[in-house]
C-alpha cells in the first residue's frame, strides 16, 4: 500500500461541472480526510450503466488497495446538465426524487460489490453567488 496506513481516505464521485469545484473538494475533505476523486460528467450516471459500470467499480478497488479507501461518497448536484438539467423535470420536487433514485440505485450497485464498505450519499445544491458559486451538500438517507 503506498499509502500512509493512518490517513483516513475516501472514494469521492463527483460531477465535472466547473461550478462545484474546488468547493466540493473542501467540503468533503476537512477534519483531515483525503479524497480519491472520480470526476465524470454526471457523477454516478455512469457507475449505473451495465456497459460503463466496471470501470468505475474498479476505481474504488484501486483505491481501496492502494490508499486504504474506508468509504464511498456518491454524489448528484442540481441542474446537472448530464441529466437534462433542472428543466427535465417537473419542478424541485421531482428533481430531488430523480437524484435519490439514482443515488440510491448506485449505493446498492456499490454495496453489493463492496460489502460492509461505508457508502455515503449528498445531493449538492448550486447558488449563486457574487464572486462564483456557493455548494450546499445535504446527506441523504437511503
Amino acid at each position: 500500500m503506498s499509502s500512509d496506513p493512518n490517513k483516513k481516505v475516501k472514494v469521492l464521485f463527483t460531477c465535472l461541472d466547473w461550478r462545484l469545484h474546488p468547493q466540493v473538494e473542501e467540503f468533503f475533505t476537512k477534519d483531515g480526510v483525503a479524497c480519491d476523486m472520480c470526476i465524470t460528467a454526471g457523477s454516478v450516471k455512469d457507475l449505473i450503466d451495465p456497459l460503463t459500470r466496471e470501470f468505475f467499480l474498479k476505481q474504488i478497488d484501486i483505491s481501496k488497495r492502494l490508499h486504504n479507501c474506508q468509504a464511498v461518497i456518491l454524489t448528484m448536484h442540481m441542474d446537472c446538465g448530464a441529466y437534462g438539467g433542472s428543466k427535465a423535470y417537473d419542478g424541485l420536487d421531482a428533481e430531488i426524487a430523480g437524484c435519490t433514485d439514482e443515488l440510491k440505485k448506485t449505493k446498492a450497485i456499490v454495496e453489493e460489490r463492496f460489502p460492509g464498505l461505508p457508502v455515503e450519499t449528498y445531493i449538492i445544491d448550486l447558488e449563486h453567488a457574487q464572486n462564483g458559486w456557493n455548494i450546499a451538500p445535504e446527506a441523504v438517507e437511503i
